[in-house]
């Protein structure tokens, strides 16, 4: 039962198994009350656990405590065979890319600027709380880069309540590591505790995402918010729904800060010692960053910070934060010589296998930046230094953790001393991380640093500009070329690199094939020019690169015979031993394999000045090409500017690709009628439509509406460009440039312009820069430009002027009419048509037809003159009977269902709108009902207006009621008497709504994320009873029994 439970003490389990090791070897098995584990840390047993073909992540039991707390399951949480896990990892990978870290890098010092400003103001002999200190630094950090929100830990006599239920949570879910479950059962007082603050940092994330569901501008923020929120896997089509994003929100809050403050805390903890590595830091510092801390900090000076970065790899190396990784082999293995079952606990214990002294020499115990120059980092074996994790569920952060970690001790080092005022001696807390406890240190200022001072950012300190959009060259004769250029990214680095280089292809003459290299397996070009661009991830092919690169390896030895090829790599030297094994792989081959070698391989460093590493490849690149294929100098310069397209006018029309690329199908509008009374401010429709033939859904489904732009918005662009709107436009690509737009064929102006692109989109600052580009009034052109930068003010200016008002490209062309813009340009800028989504709000055997609820969206405008109507609402009001529409079924990313037994009892909640989806809910139970079918209990509750303006369906409502499908209870928000709101109908009938949910009644919140979900919440939390509401409601969410389908403004319209 105890096994070597006491030999392991609960607060210091990583200690006693770096003890363990010591005495016992690189591998032990340990037996404990909630299995046997075996902790492994020599470098060949590591080694073997790095294989994922062999092994996988395991999910410990302190993460797997932390799961059932989730509304969903993390990154850091969920298993690799999880399809959600792999749905989030797509989507979110491109925010940690090179280009992301850039645009983070302002933000990052802004909350860096905060640390400096306090420390700068303690009075001489005020001790520094580094641990406290850096946690509120890193916590406000992730929260600011990942969701553009502020919890101004800085501004705090105490840690953010966020800290503290997470450092509480972390604590109790390792004490339940140890434990077996009847001993968990007993910790009630624990749990309560538990529940209490998970669902208290699952409020803090819903606020954060209602907030910037409120705002409705999620598609203008670039992060991890706005991706999750906005994003699609591109495997599956399919996007992240909420309990997901919260559970994601949830672990970039933990994991993206617990363990960045440690590495900082750490590494100051060891300068404390060492004044020598301290003096040539510093030396470092003021020859990168200067010797004024009033400039901030560009992208490329961190990236130069390579001795800084040296230092937290060795803190890294000798207590990594997250100490450890866990993996489980899929079928009986042999590891040190001993058996290891199928499925068993593997841990690579890292801070000792980083102490090896064959790898790290004799000082392998000993703080020594040296262990990282970079001769001695290029020997390293590939799986040595393992600080955040292996493989394919390695650290997605970890770019970013190093970069704010380099950012913040290189500008801390800029400005001070650190002094030991207490001979601190290093003692190592442990939670789910490691930080050092009770360091306190004081401050001496660097003599000659001006401190205190507003940052003043200088032109390199700035965001990079935005690349000038690529022309190509006029339609004229070209020598046709065959250029093929395949690529492999996760990041989206090199899928841009190729990008840019097929275009630039296309510019020279070249006939192009833009493609992923999994794409092209056996199908190498057998002439012309080949350009591969492909990034390493701990030495793996990038996801649409792997069929590629096992089928190189093996190809026919011709398989390559023809080309003139060369290649690029993207790579990362923090990874030296596996840095660009892939392109330097995909070159060997190439050349093996017949192909002919005309441009050495390229590399760049994403921890160096990869951009320039890039452009010095890059011009000798097509020189270099052109000449072996025998072509003359004109291919090797680029073909003048000029517009994206050639619009030549006919009288054709043709298929939508818009509607294609969403499979939608032409229905018929049978019903179109208004729900609100006459005399209403609002308006309401009820929509009734006959999907296409073969088209099926399911009660609770989503109908997907394709809807054409409103003919004033299309006749401000024809007056705007003098245009013809009988004129049909023929578009032809220049060159090989793709687009949404309907291409080679004559299409109808107006179609082009109704159905398929957004005219309603907020302006970009590409956009408004490329406005600029072609004013000819300097006022006006000064003016554009002012709302394109990215300091502070700049997007102060941005954020009131243009996305607040959600000005478009259209509105700035009115504004600013000196703008000569060519259509063709215009029409390229626009984003295409995007479906909006309504719940279907009949069941299927309801008269053959789908029925939709439609609130038509028609407000005054915001920040400006004029009005704001809705593209897909006001195109459904206007609908005709038997207009076609074009559609197509979704499945709501929720299981937003009736139950499977209509024996269950259903709680419905939904106020105006959201009362759609139990429209069909109620008809299926009234069919079965009609049928002799049993049915259960049902309460529906229902909030509106007043019962004369907007009671919505409430004939139908009432017939329910009266046939015994479902009790209704209303809530009128508008009248005199007993005015009240649906989360107060719920108070009032809180007897009948518990003995529903003792019963089993599954319940369905359908209305706005705001207000009207969170206030139900507490509501039933109210009639629950007792001080484990918001338990009771975790455990309703985790059994299915507890589903909402809401949303925010962003959803209107």
């Amino acid at each position: 039962m105890i096994g070597n439970a006491l030999d392991i003490p609960g607060d210091r389990t990583i200690q006693a198994l770096m003890d363990l090791t010591r005495a016992y070897g690189p591998i032990m098995r340990l037996v404990t009350p909630i299995g046997d584990r075996y902790v492994v840390s020599g470098l060949d047993m590591v080694d073997d656990l790095c294989d994922d073909q062999r092994y996988d992540k395991l999910v410990g039991t302190a993460q797997k405590e932390l799961r059932k707390m989730r509304p969903s399951d993390g990154l850091f949480t969920a298993d690799t065979d999880d399809p959600m896990w792999q749905r989030a990892h797509n989507i979110l990978l491109p925010n940690f890319s090179m280009q992301a870290m850039q645009g983070y890098l302002p933000m990052m010092v802004d909350i860096a600027l905060q640390l400096m400003q306090k420390w700068e103001r303690l009075n001489p002999g005020e001790d520094v709380d580094v641990t406290g200190d850096m946690t509120r630094l890193t916590l406000d950090t992730i929260a600011l880069c990942g969701f553009g929100y502020r919890f101004n830990s800085f501004y705090r006599n105490t840690q953010h309540p966020f800290v503290d239920a997470m450092m509480r949570t972390l604590t109790e879910t390792q004490k339940r590591a140890r434990l077996v479950p009847a001993l968990i059962r007993l910790r009630r007082k624990a749990q309560r505790r538990l529940v209490a603050d998970n669902a208290f940092m699952e409020r803090e994330v819903q606020h954060i995402l209602d907030e910037r569901r409120r705002a409705g501008n999620a598609e203008e923020h670039d992060d991890l918010l706005s991706c999750m929120l906005t994003g699609v896997d591109k495997k599956t089509g399919l996007t992240l729904p909420d309990e997901n994003i919260v559970g994601q929100c949830l672990t970039f809050l933990v994991a993206g800060h617990e363990t960045t403050s440690g590495l900082l805390s750490f590494t100051i903890n060891y300068l404390l010692k060492d004044r020598a590595v301290v003096a040539k830091a510093q030396a470092e510092v003021d020859r990168v960053l200067g010797t004024d801390p009033a400039v901030m900090p560009s992208f490329q000076q961190v990236q130069g910070l390579t001795y800084v970065t040296q230092i937290l790899n060795e803190v890294l190396r000798l207590w990594p934060t997250a100490p450890g990784f866990t993996r489980y082999p899929y079928e009986d293995a042999v590891l040190g010589g001993f058996r290891i079952p199928k499925g068993a606990s593997l841990t690579a214990l890292t801070p000792m296998l980083h102490r090896l002294p064959e790898i790290w020499g004799p000082d392998a115990d000993e703080f020594n930046p040296d262990h990282f120059r970079p001769e001695f980092r290029a020997t390293l074996p590939p799986n040595a230094f393992k600080p955040f994790g292996s493989g394919q569920r390695a650290c997605i952060g970890r770019q970013f953790a190093m970069q704010e970690a380099v950012l913040v001790l290189g500008m801390l080092l800029q400005r001070f001393d650190f002094v030991d005022e207490h001979n601190y001696q290093l003692k190592i807390k442990e939670a789910l991380t490691l930080k050092p406890d009770g360091l306190y240190i004081r401050l001496r200022p660097r003599p000659d640093r001006t401190t205190g001072t507003v940052v003043v950012p200088t032109r390199s300190a700035q965001a990079p500009a935005a690349k000038t959009t690529l022309r190509l060259a006029p339609v004229g004769d070209r020598h046709g070329t065959p250029l093929t250029v395949l690529f492999g990214s996760n990041l989206g680095t090199a899928e841009g690199i190729a990008t840019r280089i097929a275009q630039d292809g296309a510019d020279r003459g070249f006939a192009v094939t833009l493609g992923a290299l999994d794409d092209h397996v056996a199908d190498l070009p057998k002439e012309g020019a080949l350009v591969v661009v492909c990034a390493s991830y701990n030495g793996l092919p990038p996801d649409n690169a792997e069929k590629f690169c096992t089928w190189i390896r093996n190809a026919p030895a011709d398989a390559a015979a023809g080309a003139a090829f060369t290649v690029f790599g993207c790579g990362n030297m923090d990874w030296a031993s596996t840095y660009q094994a892939i392109p330097t792989m995909l070159d060997t081959q190439l050349a093996a394999h017949g192909g002919r070698r005309v441009v050495d391989r390229g590399e760049g460093d994403a921890r160096s000045d990869f951009d320039g590493q890039y452009e010095s490849w890059y011009a000798t690149m097509w020189p270099a090409m052109t000449e072996a294929l025998g072509l003359g100098a004109e291919a090797a310069a680029t073909a003048g500017a000029g517009p994206r397209l050639t619009l030549t006018m006919t009288n054709r029309q043709t298929t939508n690709p818009v509607v294609v690329s969403y499979r939608a199908r032409p229905s018929t509008v049978m019903v179109n009628r208004e729900l609100n009374a006459d005399g209403s401010d609002r308006s309401t429709r009820h929509v009734e439509i006959a999907l296409a033939p073969g088209t099926e859904y399911a009660t609770g489904d989503h109908l997907g509406v394709l809807p054409r732009n409103n003919v004033d918005l299309i006749r401000r662009v024809i007056a705007r460009f003098k245009l013809d709107a009988g004129t049909y436009v023929t578009i032809t690509p220049n060159g090989g440039s793709w687009t949404h737009l309907p291409l080679d064929e004559p299409a109808p102006l107006l179609g082009v312009l109704g159905s398929c692109v957004e005219l309603q989109d907020v302006a970009g600052r590409s956009d408004i820069a490329t406005l600029a580009s072609v004013a000819t009034d300097p006022a006006e052109r000064d003016a554009l430009t002012a709302l394109t930068a990215l300091d502070d003010e700049g997007r102060a200016r941005y954020r009131k002027s243009i996305a607040e008002p959600r000005v478009t490209v259209l509105d700035l062309l009115d504004a600013y009419p000196s703008c000569n813009l060519e259509f063709a340009q215009f029409l390229d800028m626009l984003p295409p048509l995007r479906p909006r989504y309504y719940s279907i709000s009949s069941a299927p055997a309801e008269n053959g037809f789908c029925h939709i609820t439609v609130g038509v969206l028609d407000v005054p405008a915001r920040g400006r003159d004029g009005r704001f109507a809705g593209v897909c609402s006001t195109h459904l009001r206007g609908s005709e009977v038997d207009g076609t529409v074009f559609t197509f079924v979704r499945k709501p990313t929720i299981p937003f269902t009736p139950p499977e037994s209509p024996h269950v009892p259903m709680i419905m909640v939904g106020a105006g709108t959201g009362m759609a989806p139990f429209r069909g809910f109620l008809q299926e139970r009234a069919a079965l009902k009609r049928r002799g079918v049993p049915v259960a209990e049902s309460l529906l509750f229902f909030g509106c207006r007043t019962p004369e303006q907007d009671f919505l369906y409430s004939d139908e409502l009432r017939a329910f009621e009266r046939d015994g499908v479902v009790k209704l209870c209303t809530a009128f928000s508008r009248v005199a008497d007993n005015r009240r709101y649906v989360q107060q109908a719920i108070v009032d009938e809180g007897a009948e709504v518990r003995r529903l949910l003792d019963e089993g009644a599954h319940v369905y919140v359908c209305g706005n994320a705001n207000t009207m979900a969170p206030a139900v919440r507490a509501a039933l939390m109210e009639v629950h009873g007792g001080p484990d509401g918001e338990a009771w409601l975790v455990s309703m969410r985790a059994e299915q029994r507890y589903l909402e389908d809401i949303w925010g403004e962003s959803a209107l319209g």
